[in-house]
């Protein structure tokens, strides 16, 4: 014979019609009838413990509760959740549990203020967890080292962009690689140096150099509070290099110019006459010339100090302008440019170029007496410019001004106070320097222009 459905009439005070009073127990649940749809859920309360009971759901889904109100003036009636009929939730453990949160009532402590802290605290604590897993993720060294690399290295256009990129991917990306640059130490750095400093001094003064640069970045424009490579010098000695061309050199340069692109053999033309850096150069605009008074201002966003820089426009400078563009109605944009939009680039390519060419010319009789061309990079020009400078007899402090230097007699108080910018000076020194240029290709048979009688 088929047991009847549990059904109970006890209805206690205040309760809902639908409200029933039972002896909750595993067997009490097993038979209880599914609610209508129509009806809704149904509360049931327990005979033995005051303010526990279980709600039934027309799915057939039971869950436990205890109803409670604390003992104060005003106090309103809660009803907590305990949680859902099955494992851990059996009558029996629920009952425990409802019993705990009476003895906390007795003790006049709320336990639903008190779940809702613990929730607020539980919900903190998966958000702090969240954030240092995002803040970790954000941090791991190889995205730090591609945020430096898109915002800094190639939005600045630094020239070393490709020798940075070889840094990274050839000594300090291996190494730190798997770290958050917040957990990296001083002592870290140090060992990274020393590591890479079996292979070669000049490559660990290199990643010295780039990491250090890397992390100043980070302190100044990606939220890190503080650099661990603060205080540490350059691991290993190194030189300073000290080559000049000798002014055949620089004739034999020019002489083969010609056989380059006309952008790339103005732009050295330039480099050579002015003395300026090879970026502050290859990005020169036409809105950047005042032909009329005869001055070429370098932006500040383009040189290195980042300090707006006056180069005089000498009478050789002249003449190479309007050979780059004679008709003064087109002078706008940029000097050197191959679509228009952005600077010429591809240096690299052009010096091998360069380089072959110089080997080719070496071989002639005009240039073979002199033996061959040492090794050289662009740089040198600027140095080369700096020490005809000392041999003309022009000023330290003029040459500096030309060369846009703030180190040495242009540095200190003399750069903070000293607003003269030497304009007269300069333009003395540019035109100084243009003319022994133009005799020194003469007296080694080079045209200053290959159009020139």
């Amino acid at each position: 014979m088929k047991t009847p459905p549990l059904k109970s009439n006890a209805i206690p005070q205040g309760a809902d019609a639908r409200d029933k009073v039972i002896v909750i127990s595993k067997r009490a649940i097993n038979l209880l009838v599914k609610p209508e749809k129509d009806a809704g859920r149904q509360i049931l309360w327990d005979g033995q413990l005051k303010g526990f009971g279980l709600r039934h759901y027309p799915t057939g889904k039971i869950t436990f509760v205890l109803q409670l109100r604390m003992k104060f003036a005003g106090a309103k009636t809660q009803t907590i959740t305990i949680g859902q009929y099955g494992s851990p939730w059996s009558p029996d453990t629920a009952r425990a549990r409802a019993r705990e949160l009476l003895e906390l009532v007795s003790k006049g402590v709320d336990p639903v203020a008190q779940e809702r802290e613990a929730q607020a605290a539980k919900l903190a604590a998966e958000t702090n967890a969240l954030k240092e897993q995002e803040r970790d993720h954000y941090y791991d060294f190889d995205e730090f080292a591609d945020r430096f690399m898109e915002r800094h290295v190639k939005a600045g256009e630094l020239r070393s962009q490709k020798d940075i990129e070889g840094t990274f991917d050839r000594d300090l990306r291996p190494f730190f690689r798997g770290r958050s640059i917040l957990g990296i130490s001083k002592q870290d750095c140090k060992e990274m140096r020393s590591f890479v400093g079996l292979r070669s001094q000049s490559a660990a003064n290199k990643a010295h150099k780039w990491l250090n640069a890397a992390l100043q970045w980070g302190t100044d424009h990606d939220g890190l509070e503080t650099s661990p490579m603060l205080d540490l010098r350059r691991p290993f000695p190194e030189p300073r290099r000290q080559r000049a061309l000798a002014e055949w050199e620089l004739a034999l340069i020019w002489s083969i110019l010609p056989a380059l692109s006309d952008h790339f053999a103005m732009h050295m033309r330039l480099l050579i006459l002015t003395g300026q850096r090879l970026r502050e150069v290859s990005g020169i605009r036409w809105e950047e010339l005042d032909l009329v008074r005869g001055v070429w201002i370098i932006p500040a966003s383009r040189t290195k100090n980042k300090l707006e820089h006056l180069v005089p426009i000498s009478d050789q400078m002249h003449r190479l302008l309007d050979d780059i563009e004679p008709d003064k109605g087109k002078r706008r944009g940029l000097l050197f440019t191959t679509n228009g939009r952005t600077p010429i680039s591809g240096f690299s390519k052009s010096k091998k170029h360069l380089d072959a060419l110089i080997t080719a010319a070496s071989a002639d009789a005009t240039w073979a007496r002199r033996g061959q061309m040492k090794a050289w990079v662009r740089h040198d020009i600027r140095r080369t410019f700096s020490t005809m400078c000392g041999e003309m007899n022009i000023q330290l402090q003029h040459a500096e001004a030309v060369l846009n230097h703030v180190s040495g007699s242009m540095g200190g108080i003399v750069r903070t106070y000293m607003l003269y910018r030497f304009e007269r000076e300069k333009r003395a020194a540019l035109n100084k320097w243009g003319k022994r240029l133009e005799k020194l290709l003469v007296q080694n048979g080079v045209k200053f222009l290959p159009d020139a009688e």
